[in-house]
Order: C-alpha cells, then sequence, then structure tokens
C-alpha cells in the first residue's frame, strides 16, 4: 500500500487510529496494530510475510536465549548465528539472482553452466533486516533487555509507518513506546503530524514526482537504444535527481512521522536539510541518518573504527561505505556509488576541503557547500544509472561546451533548467530558512502564527491539487 494512495490516507489510517483508539486500554491494542501493519505490507503479495516473519521469530527467539545465559562464548555464538541467518535470508533474495546471472554468463566461456536464481525482492527487506539484527546484537552488548510479549515485539518489527523504508529504529528507542499504554496525542501533536502528512505529499508528489520526468526522459535517452544524451542534459540528469530521490525519501519519512505521531510514537528524524553539507561528514549526519548511524555503530566502530591509525581509518571507512553501497541493491553501480563517498571520506580526511573554505567566511562557506553538493551529484549519476548509461551521462557533461554555438541545444537545456528550477525553488527556500535554524522546515512550521500555519498549509494542500503528477511513482527506497 503507497503512502500517497487515497485509500492509505483516508481509509487505511483513520482506521488504525480509530482502533487504536478503542482499544489502547485493553490487552489488544498492540496486537491490532501488528495485524493492521502486516495487512499493510502483505496487500500487494501474501508471501511477503514469509521472510519477515522468518527474521522476526529467528531474532525474537535469539534474544530471549542471549538474555538468559551469562556465558559470554554462548552469547556471542548465538548472535553470530543470527546475524548469518540474517544475512543468509537477504543475500538469497536480493543478491543471488544477481550473482548466479553475472557467473552463468561468465562460466559459458567455459562451457558451463549454473541455474540463474529467480526470486522476487520483498519490499523492505533491507531495511527490517537491519532493524532486527540490531536488536539481538544489542541485547548481547547488554545495552537493551528483550520484552518477553511477542506481540509487542512484532508490532516493534512490523510498525506499518517505517516497515517499508524507515527510518530503521533501534529497539531501545521504538519497542517501550509501543508496549506501554499511550495516552492520546495532544492537539498540538496532531497538528504536527497532519503537517508532517502533509509535507511529505508535497515533497513526494510535486517535487519528487515531477523532477523524475527529466529524470525519466534521460534515463531513456542514455539507454542502449535511446537516441542518445544531448550535451548538457546529462547535468540535468545529476540535479533532476537529487531532487527527487531526497524528495521522494524525505517525503516518505515525513509521512512515517506524521502518521506515528497520530498514534502518539515518535520516529526517529532521517534527514536535515543535507543538500546544506560542506563535506562528508556533515553529509551522512545529515542523509538517511537512520542507515548512516546503524553503519556506524554496527558496522564501522566494530571494524575499528578510527582507533588502529590513519590507515586503518582509511580502510574502515571504505569497506564501510562500499557495504552500505551494496546494501541499496545488487549491482555494479551501487558499488561504486558507495566506493565514491567512501573515497570523498578519506580524501576531505587528508585534504579538509570544507574547513579550509569555511575558513575564508560566509562565503568560503558557500563554496563548500557548492562544491560538496556537486561531488554528491557525481554520486547519484552512478546511483541512478546502469553500466550502459553511465558513460553517455557523462559525456553529456564533458560536451557542454556545444551548448554555446548550438542554440536548438541550448533551448533544449535551458527550458529544462527552468523546469528544473520552478521544481526545486519552493523545497529550497523551505530547506534554507530550516538550515538556518537548525532543523527540518517541518520544525519550524509550529512556531509560525496562526494564520501563517493555515496560509502554508492551502498553499501546500493546492500546490499537490494541481501540479502533483496524476501517475504518481513508487517510493524510491521501495526497491531496497
Amino acid at each position: 500500500m503507497q503512502f500517497t494512495s487515497l485509500t492509505y490516507v483516508f481509509v487505511f489510517l483513520p482506521f488504525v487510529i480509530a482502533g487504536w483508539i478503542a482499544l489502547r486500554r485493553t490487552p489488544f491494542a498492540n496486537a491490532f496494530i501488528a495485524a493492521a501493519s502486516l495487512y499493510f505490507y502483505a496487500s500487494s503479495a501474501l508471501w511477503y510475510l514469509g521472510p519477515l516473519f522468518a527474521t522476526a521469530l529467528l531474532d525474537y527467539v535469539v534474544g530471549q536465549k542471549v538474555h538468559a545465559t551469562n556465558d559470554e562464548r554462548r552469547r556471542k555464538t548465538l548472535t553470530a548465528a543470527s546475524i548469518v541467518a540474517n544475512l543468509g535470508l537477504l543475500g538469497y533474495f536480493k543478491y543471488a539472482p544477481w550473482l548466479t546471472s553475472k557467473a552463468s554468463v561468465v562460466l559459458a566461456h567455459y562451457g558451463l553452466s549454473i541455474p540463474v536464481v529467480a526470486v522476487g525482492l520483498p519490499p523492505a527487506i533491507s531495511f527490517y533486516t537491519f532493524q532486527s539484527m540490531s536488536y539481538t546484537i544489542d541485547i548481547c552488548r547488554r545495552e537493551f533487555k528483550p520484552y518477553r510479549s511477542v506481540v509487542d515485539y512484532l508490532s516493534f518489527v512490523t510498525f506499518f509507518p517505517h516497515l517499508v523504508a524507515g527510518p530503521i529504529m533501534r529497539a531501545r528507542d521504538l519497542l517501550p513506546q509501543l508496549a506501554k499504554d499511550r495516552s492520546l496525542p495532544s492537539a498540538d501533536q496532531v497538528g504536527s503530524a497532519l503537517f508532517l502528512i502533509l509535507f511529505g505529499l508535497f515533497q513526494k508528489l510535486v517535487v519528487a514526482d515531477n523532477a523524475a520526468l527529466l529524470v525519466d526522459a534521460v534515463s531513456k535517452a542514455a539507454s542502449p537504444g535511446g537516441q542518445g544524451v544531448a550535451p548538457g542534459m546529462g547535468l540535468i540528469f545529476a540535479y533532476a535527481f537529487a531532487v527527487q530521490i531526497y524528495c521522494d525519501f524525505a517525503g516518505y519519512s515525513s509521512i512515517a512521522r506524521g502518521s506515528a505521531r497520530l498514534l502518539n510514537v515518535e520516529l526517529m528524524r532521517n534527514f536535515a536539510t543535507p543538500y546544506f553539507a560542506t563535506g562528508p561528514s556533515d553529509f551522512w549526519g545529515r542523509w538517511h541518518i537512520s542507515l548512516s548511524t546503524w553503519l556506524r555503530d554496527y558496522l564501522y566502530i566494530p571494524l575499528g573504527g578510527n582507533r588502529g591509525g590513519a590507515w586503518s581509518t582509511y580502510r574502515n571507512l571504505m569497506l564501510t561505505m562500499v557495504l552500505g553501497g551494496l546494501w541499496h541493491g545488487a549491482g555494479t553501480m551501487f558499488l561504486v556509488w558507495g566506493f565514491w563517498h567512501g573515497c570523498l571520506l578519506v580524501l576531505y580526511r587528508v585534504f579538509p576541503l570544507d574547513r579550509f573554505l569555511s575558513r575564508a567566511g560566509r562565503w568560503g562557506k558557500v563554496a563548500a557547500q557548492i562544491l560538496f553538493f556537486h561531488l554528491v551529484c557525481v554520486g547519484w549519476i552512478f546511483f541512478r544509472t546502469t553500466a550502459d548509461q553511465v558513460g553517455p551521462i557523462f559525456r553529456s557533461i564533458l560536451h557542454m561546451g556545444q551548448l554555446a554555438s548550438e542554440s536548438a541545444l541550448r533551448q533544449a537545456f535551458l527550458g529544462s533548467l527552468w523546469l528544473l528550477v520552478l521544481v526545486w525553488t519552493p523545497m529550497l527556500v523551505m530547506d534554507y530558512v530550516a538550515w538556518r535554524r537548525g532543523g527540518e522546515f517541518t520544525d519550524v512550521f509550529p512556531r509560525l502564527p496562526t494564520a501563517a500555519k493555515a496560509f502554508l498549509a492551502l498553499v501546500l494542500f493546492y500546490a499537490i491539487v494541481f501540479f502533483a503528477r496524476r501517475q504518481a511513482s513508487e517510493f524510491i527506497y521501495f526497491a531496497f
């Protein structure tokens, strides 16, 4: 079920809220939330529940057993077994088709063959696998005590607002909220929750989906058999996808947080004006925060972090980012994207361009932001393209000099750029206001006068009515 569907906004979400209100003082409240979440997840295919239940129940049992023993070796063995099983299930569904298809091509040159795994990818498997793994790891580290109620645990793993595309919540942050008797949200909470949902719908339907028109057009032209990418359109592609993926994913996160808040549950912030970052460390503190902190706590630090000297730190950064790229999907370009960001983290440690430029004052900081934004855009080209498309996209950028002498190409480029500016400017202005205040725009909204709140809500509502694409695309991160 899509957050952007009328069914979700006007039927499913109100039904769940009403059901929770009716049952919240009974032992059945969490059972109702878990059942509704499972329906939400399996509404398109019932078989998706199989891997989800396998992951959740495995870690529930292992968590209980790890907590019950003081034998350190047994605790680590059980936790390691859980991690291997989780990654094995994730690897089968997400990477086995890609790996076996690549292997079959190589082996065919030697007259050998292997069966290619053909299996559908359950939505959100990367998200709920990481979330469930952190549960057992935290218990093993004695940072969290498991809850005995399997219903409470299932409501944590399957909680519908964040199930499909995050944020990736830790058990210690979410499970206690779900397990306790919660009061009804206050009027201020309801108001902020409704604005989060409205703002997320605006980000997705108006900004992201319209930017996707440019992304899809250039992507089609760059594909084998396409008409080719005109000079300059590769730059439009990079900018447009930067807008699309940010507003698509941040929009999902806003709707998720708003939906959870209506049930008096707080989900963590997942974005904080990332395109105003001055360097890679700053960026990863602002972009997909739940994943970047997960990778830091459960991968980078266990690898050694920055405790083993410069070269060990560089190795750990590269491994973390390459594996982070692989988390997003099976494909060479995801690995390249992760490698690119690993290189940026290392580069900025060796040559701290952000600190150097920021010393020049306000305009130096602006220069650092512009520079790093374009380095991020290079990464987005790798993230969005296939191996066949990436060459034409970069050649188009390198041949932008032709725009000066060919008016038809220049008009096409400027027309696309003007469309992108129209789509992106309102979001950029709101992000600038939020960045100046050290948060998100949804943090600014509650501080506005009542008349300003009403005016802004009406503007966003009518923007959705008049400018949303009538054929909304699926959220990008549903594929991960």
